[in-house]
């Protein structure tokens, strides 16, 4: 297996949670909303997996907004790049992994500006290889195709083999696993659905995967 591995964004490199706090709070603040509003619209995201189309049309209606949907969504993606954090650990992990000649991507479902704005506002575009982003490239997570642009943009081939690192069950490790690639699971402290087949590894934050990825390459199930 060659020494590539591809990262999930949001949970995963980024506090994406702690940015929608943020942003939720900032948006109660401005607009005057009643003292439920932040409570709902934490609920109401879904931990980010609402389509965010989706997501603005039920507030704009809970709240009475005059604003449309498009209009709300864009000040989002506006908005968020800015309150997003990296935390050390992460930039250090992927200095060690360059240090033993990995290759890195990231693999990330959403908006273009919003996504890439979070890459390049956390210096995260300075230490992978390539990104691939479903809002530029019109397919997403957990399509193959968007795990193949990834590892075409750092120069490789998916069929050589590599890892996937991310927080989404579904989209990071039941999509990298039909990709052929081997999956860490970040928990974030929750339970793997009992449905799925499990990752080959559970860390629970970047920096403890680096340890799998720097003693662990060859031995995946599969390989």
């Amino acid at each position: 297996m060659q020494k590539l591995v591809l990262f999930d964004l949001d949970n995963t490199l980024v506090d994406r949670d702690e940015a929608f706090r943020r942003w939720a709070a900032g948006f109660c603040e401005e607009r005057h909303l009643p003292a439920d509003a932040f409570a709902w619209l934490i609920a109401t995201d879904g931990d980010g997996f609402v389509p965010r189309d989706r997501f603005f049309g039920e507030v704009r209606e809970r709240f009475g907004l005059v604003a449309p949907v498009d209009r709300l969504w864009a000040d989002y993606r506006r908005r968020m790049p800015a309150l997003v954090s990296c935390r050390p650990g992460v930039l250090d992990t992927l200095v060690a992994l360059r240090r033993q000649s990995w290759r890195m991507a990231i693999v990330t479902n959403g908006q273009a500006d919003n996504q890439l704005g979070k890459i390049r506002r956390t210096g995260l575009d300075r230490h992978v290889d390539a990104w691939a982003v479903s809002g530029e490239l019109g397919v997403r997570k957990p399509a193959r195709e968007l795990f193949e642009a990834a590892v075409r943009g750092c120069g490789l081939e998916l069929s050589d083999g590599g890892w996937v690192v991310g927080d989404s069950p579904a989209q990071d490790v039941e999509g990298g696993r039909a990709a052929g690639l081997a999956t860490v699971w970040i928990s974030r402290g929750q339970a793997w659905p009992a449905e799925l087949s499990p990752p080959d590894h559970v860390c629970g934050s970047v920096e403890e995967a680096e340890h799998v990825l720097l003693t662990e390459p060859f031995r995946a199930s599969g390989w």
